[in-house]
């Protein structure tokens, strides 16, 4: 049995530039499933070129039978994407060199640049701000070391001028007492 499948496989081979195939055997023939093949229609339907019976089924030539085995020698060999199979077969399958729009590549250094350069700006600014709030903060710092200082010698003065009061009273207190003992 398994000879008259490889025989009919070898035969296919043989025949297929003249024959055209449906999904299902188009599937069968690159070993993927017909879901696999619809997909493929569906995302890559710009480079897999069908031909469309009166029953709106797709038949496919040896032509694009050898791009679905492209197809999947990218998605499944080398890992490529759907969307990277697009971009390969547009770019006229030459992944190496992509169109290069330098258009819009110089609208975006330009934009990184003037970024760049407003970035570097900022930095300044805060620098800048950073100096002034120190200073700021060393102005404060002092100011209240100077208010702290003249505090402190302002609660000695009185202190002292109360210590010299009380010791004032004192002695007027005492001489009063002893005066008024002797002058009666």
């Amino acid at each position: 049995m398994n000879e008259s499948k490889n025989q009919g496989s070898h035969n296919l081979n043989e025949h297929l530039s003249d024959l055209l195939l449906t999904v299902k055997e188009v599937a069968q023939h690159i070993d993927e499933s017909p879901h696999v093949i619809r997909n493929w229609l569906r995302e890559l339907k710009n480079h897999i070129d069908t031909q469309k019976g009166e029953n709106n089924y797709h038949y496919f030539n040896s032509e694009t039978i050898k791009r679905l085995l492209l197809i999947k020698t990218l998605t499944r060999d080398q890992g490529y994407s759907l969307k990277q199979v697009d971009y390969f077969l547009a770019t006229g399958e030459d992944p190496l060199q992509p169109e290069i729009k330098t258009n819009n590549e110089n609208k975006i250094l330009k934009e990184l640049q003037e970024m760049k350069e407003q970035f570097k700006k900022q930095e300044q600014f805060n620098q800048a701000l950073l100096e002034r709030l120190e200073k700021q903060n060393e102005y404060i710092n002092e100011s209240i070391k100077k208010r702290d200082e003249q505090l402190m010698q302002s609660l000695k003065e009185i202190q002292h001028a109360r210590i010299e009061a009380n010791a004032t009273e004192d002695k007027k207190g005492k001489r009063g007492f002893w005066l008024k003992l002797f002058k009666q």
